[in-house]
């Protein structure tokens, strides 16, 4: 069989026994050249058995179909090159960022080679998934790239109605690094967007069209944690953060909206993260978007400046980004991205000696086309479907179908399309006994072992782990009690005495050091 490289190896449990395949690429085409490293989107993948008379399973098929839609991406660099399709223009060089996991999916098929300290690196692919766009554009007498690369994180990777909001590592869903980078000679230039679903617990249930009413599942106060490690993992990759909220300004998106606020507020990093709040549908109409929206962006987009590197460029470092949201992080976001971007570009091209006007209106032109491909590509990972137009008789008309086309999707496709996901991503580490208590005992990062190292390390545990005493109140409080009796103290008592009565209740004199208590 040729192949075009090798993505690993899955491992998957049948009965007491484990099934064995090597993931091949078996078909792929070029998206373009980056430097001396030519990128490639996967077309088609094979599951070769390494054991005799096996059936393809269900789920392997479904991987498969997973793999072949056209959304993997991977670059093969020349002898000499270290380019890495996972990796940020500006983090390439860094030798202390030891990250670029958020974004290369196919993580859990190496574990198996890297376990026997097989050295696979001419053979062994890194993958990411998302939209690359790379074209050649003509600056004078020389040959420039224009890319726009979004890379869609793993972390919380998922189908829309099934993955929302944030988990309790912080990641969220539909998180989006998005970079568009300039390649003149050996001299680059790059700007990073970032987009992700509004950082709380909450969920759309429901299966009618127009039916996934949205809803907060936990109170501010449980919010917090996941929060604050959502902003602070933000700060640690990208630097400062400026947030710009696209939701409505009524119905629940308004309720999200509201408590996105209100926890931001009540947090620490409301000193030094500025929220803009924009209702893009109210709004983004007859130029508004750039009267009202864009002298509010220009302040924070000049100060977190652009990334520019190369023998005839002055050095310059991107010091945080912009983080964007709606509802779903499609439509609305990538038009406001694409605003940002198109504004940005003009000092992209600047930093580059690329000053002409026709050189100008040029790049203008083909980023104007790549970042509406990206759009309608993204949602067509996210939903199945194009980006929603919203103009015109017609537009509506399409809308209204592709409404209907989404439903069935969410309702009969995705279930299926999100196990895959979970397979590529976590193998079958959730169906195990054991996975529950690793979850607990270790970083979730430590999790990408093999099963045998993950028994041990629990067997272990006590080597590793410290136990700590703690007291624990629990009651229960009827609210409807009071209407129940004549007396009027039980009517009028406020939950607030009680709850503050559960130190002395669980034999602790008051509460323990600075911990919060929450309600």
């Amino acid at each position: 069989m040729d192949a075009y490289g090798c993505l690993g190896e899955l491992q998957l449990k049948s009965g007491n026994s484990t099934l064995h395949f090597l993931v091949l690429v078996t078909g792929c085409t070029s998206v373009g050249k980056i430097l001396d490293t030519e990128v490639y989107k996967i077309t088609a993948t094979e599951f070769c058995a390494l054991q005799e008379e096996t059936k393809e399973e269900d789920r392997v098929s479904a991987l498969k179909k997973l793999l072949n839609s056209g959304v993997f991406y991977f670059s093969w660099p020349n002898s000499g090159s270290n380019f890495d399709l996972t990796i940020r223009a500006q983090k390439k060089d860094d030798d202390s960022y030891q990250t670029g996991n958020s974004f290369f999916w196919n993580q859990l098929l190496h574990v198996p080679f890297k376990h026997y300290q097989v050295n696979c690196s001419d053979w062994l692919l890194k993958v990411i998934c998302g939209v690359v766009d790379i074209r050649t554009l003509y600056a004078s007498h020389k040959k420039a790239k224009a890319c726009l690369i979004s890379r869609i994180s793993c972390e919380r990777a998922g189908a829309r109605f099934h993955i929302r909001g944030v988990n309790d590592d912080g990641h969220v869903s539909n998180f989006v690094e998005t970079e568009q980078t300039i390649y003149l000679d050996m001299d680059v230039s790059s700007f990073v967007q970032i987009r992700g679903s509004v950082p709380l617990f909450w969920e759309q249930p429901g299966l009618q069209v127009g039916s996934h009413h949205l809803k907060l599942t936990r109170g501010l106060e449980a919010n917090a944690p996941a929060f604050d490690k959502h902003m602070m993992l933000l700060k640690e990759q990208y630097g400062k953060q400026v947030i710009v909220n696209l939701l409505r300004s009524k119905g629940g998106e308004e309720v999200l909206s509201r408590a996105f606020k209100k926890l931001l507020w009540a947090s620490s990093h409301a000193v030094d993260t500025p929220m803009i709040n924009f209702d893009y549908h109210h709004f983004a109409k007859d130029g508004k978007l750039e009267n009202l929206l864009g002298p509010q962006l220009k302040l924070h987009w000049e100060e977190l400046g652009i990334f520019t590197k190369g023998e005839n460029a002055t050095s310059r470092q991107q010091i945080g980004t912009i983080r964007m949201n709606c509802l779903d992080c499609l439509n609305r976001t990538n038009t406001v991205q694409t605003f940002i971007a198109l504004e940005i570009l003009q000092s992209q091209l600047e930093s580059l000696g690329l000053n002409s006007k026709s050189i100008v209106e040029r790049f203008l032109e083909s980023y104007k086309a790549m970042w509406a491909l990206n759009g309608h590509r993204l949602s067509k990972i996210f939903t199945g479907s194009r980006a929603l137009e919203g103009k015109a008789k017609v537009g509506k008309f399409k809308d209204g179908a592709r409404s209907v086309s989404l439903t069935i999707q969410s309702n009969f496709f995705d279930s299926m399309k999100q196990e895959a996901i979970d397979l590529l991503l976590m193998g079958d580490f959730y169906n195990e006994e054991y996975a529950d208590k690793e979850r607990m005992l270790l970083d979730h990062t430590a999790l990408l072992m093999t099963p045998s190292t993950l028994n041990i390390m629990s067997e272990r545990q006590f080597e590793f782990t410290n136990f700590k005493r703690i007291h624990v109140a629990m009651g229960t409080w009827n609210v409807n009690g009071g209407k129940q009796f004549k007396s009027n103290i039980l009517g009028t008592s406020e939950l607030t005495d009680w709850l503050l009565d559960s130190p002395k209740l669980c034999g602790v004199s008051e509460f323990q050091g600075n911990k919060k208590f929450y309600r």
